[in-house]
């Protein structure tokens, strides 16, 4: 024992061996405190990392919290490159103590700001997945919450929305200087109305109101109504057209609905005296109505027959007078006995020139045949000595024709059915061509003709039967 006490005294009475010490244990507490960012040494930590859109000034050493406790803290952040058409985003560093359950893969992640003076703190909301974040593994990008910073909110509120806001609080409080007592009222008014109002929600949020099926059905209305809100809007104008003639009408409004009532009595009155009426209508209606399918081209036909009839009207008179003896010779004609006979004769005689007149009636209208050949033998006949008119003749000296022969001559030209048509008109337009030409001349000939003209005083007498219209300041 006394050989013992001067050693322990020497090792304590040593201020060298002391200090060393003292300057030892301070480095070690130095060192930690300065890795303290990292974690405690030789301390299991569960690491892995997070993406997030934005690191949001977050720095090593902030908190990890979870449910706001501390359960661990970030050790870094790194910029991360767009890539694939990815934006950029930050990877954080993350250190959760040992004693933390591996954390779910479809946990939220979001940066939050722990004071006003800008520190920031990583908070996990954990997931429901069987699936785990693996020690070293990343949680995705799209786990990541949008958070917003102060900064930003109060960005809101730049100089318009500062004068905005300035405005309508002057504009308040204008309003509501000197109305303490409506604003009392108010109040009393609305504490009348909360016990109603307090009905009308308990019946809203029965379900037997059945609140979100009016809701669809009003948004399926709107969406039915969107592609019309052009016209609606018209509407709307019109409308407010119609209730502003109705404001300026005033009182007459008043008086016409006032009057509704007994002029609804008198309509009754009269329906009930017009129904037999009304039904006689409907019948002849009913009866009218396979004519009416025919009223159209009836009456264009009609029309038709007045536009072409109007002119003819001016000739009525003059007819009248002289159809008053024709009708009266044809009364004659009807009693007379042999006029059945005559009649039957004379429709068999036409029987018969229907043929003939079907012929003769385009060589007539179209190459003036009856005309031509009545003048040429006219002609033919006018001249002569006081003994008598005689034909004039050109001598053609052809042997071949003049002497009997058992064929036809070369150079004969016969055209014994010529064509007298719209088309053509061979009688005299035929051309000369040297052979011989028997029946029509090949291709079409010329249309024209010979148009003659009246014998004098032709027309006169025409006139004074009654067959042609007066002249123009002549006599009739």
């Amino acid at each position: 024992m006394n050989a013992r006490g001067p050693t322990h005294g020497s090792l304590t009475a040593n201020p060298l061996l002391v200090g060393a010490v003292l300057i030892l244990l301070g480095g070690v507490a130095l060192i930690l405190s300065y890795n303290a960012n990292r974690g405690l040494p030789f301390v299991p930590t569960y690491r892995f990392s997070v993406d997030v859109p934005d690191a949001a000034e977050i720095t090593k050493g902030d908190d990890v919290r979870i449910s706001g406790s501390r359960v661990g803290q970030v050790l870094g952040a790194t910029a991360m490159e767009p890539s694939g058409g990815r934006p950029p985003f930050a990877r954080l560093q993350v250190a959760l103590d040992a004693n933390q359950p591996p954390l779910p893969l479809d946990s939220l992640t979001r940066i939050r700001p722990r004071s006003v003076l800008g520190s920031k703190f990583l908070e996990l909301t954990r997931g429901r997945s069987h699936k785990v974040v693996p020690p070293n593994g990343v949680l995705p990008l799209r786990q990541a919450l949008h958070a917003v910073e102060i900064d930003e909110a109060f960005n809101v509120f730049d100089r318009e929305t500062s004068h905005g806001l300035q405005g309508t609080i002057n504009g308040l409080g204008n309003t509501l200087a000197g109305r303490g007592n409506s604003l009392n009222d108010a109040v009393v008014s609305t504490r009348r109305l909360l016990p109603p109002l307090q009905r009308l929600l308990r019946l809203l949020v029965d379900p037997r109101t059945d609140l979100s099926g009016f809701v669809r059905g009003a948004a399926a209305a709107s969406h039915a109504l969107a592609p019309q809100a052009r016209a609606l809007g018209s509407l709307f104008d019109h409308t407010a057209r119609t209730l502003a003639a109705v404001e300026a009408a005033g009182g007459a409004l008043g008086q016409s609905i006032d009057e509704l009532a007994p002029t609804e009595t008198v309509a009754i009155r009269a329906l009930e005296t017009t129904g037999p009426v009304l039904s006689d209508a409907a019948s002849i209606m009913r009866a009218l109505r396979p004519a009416a399918s025919l009223l159209p081209g009836t009456s264009r036909n009609l029309a038709d027959a007045v536009e072409v009839g109007t002119p003819v009207l001016g000739r009525v008179p003059a007819l009248a007078d002289q159809l008053g003896g024709t009708l009266g010779a044809l009364d004659r004609l009807s009693r007379d006995t042999s006029s059945p006979r005559a009649v039957q004769e004379l429709i068999q005689t036409v029987t018969y020139l229907k043929p003939t007149l079907r012929f003769l009636n385009p060589a007539q209208i179209d190459c003036n045949v009856l005309a031509v050949f009545l003048r040429n033998a006219q002609s033919a006949v006018s001249e002569g000595d006081s003994a008598g008119s005689w034909f004039n003749f050109l001598p053609i000296v052809n042997a071949n024709q003049m002497l009997q022969s058992n064929a036809p001559s070369s150079d004969l030209h016969l055209n014994y059915y010529p064509n007298e048509n719209g088309r053509e008109c061979e009688a005299g337009n035929e051309p000369y061509r040297d052979g011989q030409r028997i029946g029509n001349p090949p291709g079409a000939q010329a249309d024209s003709t010979v148009h003659t003209s009246a014998p004098p005083k032709a027309r006169e007498r025409a006139r004074d039967a009654g067959l042609l219209e007066p002249t123009p300041g002549g006599n009739p």
